[in-house]
């Protein structure tokens, strides 16, 4: 499976199972972003990069419609682990300003 979640707390935690996140898997992961989202009114998510090397624009692009969702229902999508390359993506595409992003799970938790 590429992606998985679990609820911990009332908060759904995505890990994604990849090591590179490219626009191959982009559609796919908006979908089951947006299926929490939309079809099972979760509000708290954290988004687990840490098995992630490599993040494309594409698959940034799926995060922030699920975010765009998730702030429409008055929730919220945190990040978690994410690795040095994936890191300057956030900061090339400035979505480091848009995303709050963690570098330990107790931290995530703590920001709902």
């Amino acid at each position: 499976m590429e992606y998985s979640v679990i609820e911990e707390n009332g908060i759904q935690v995505v890990t994604i199972h990849l090591k590179r996140a490219t626009a191959d898997v982009a559609k796919s992961f908006k979908s089951f972003l947006l299926e929490i989202i939309e079809d099972q009114k979760k509000q708290k998510i954290i988004v687990d990069f840490s098995e992630v090397n490599f993040a494309d624009s594409s698959f940034l692009g799926a995060l922030v419609s699920g975010l765009k969702k998730a702030t429409e229902i008055k929730g919220d999508i945190k990040l978690l682990g994410l690795q040095p390359s994936v890191r300057a993506m956030f900061q090339l595409t400035r979505l480091y300003k848009v995303f709050e992003i963690f570098d330990n799970k107790d931290d995530a938790f703590r920001s709902f």
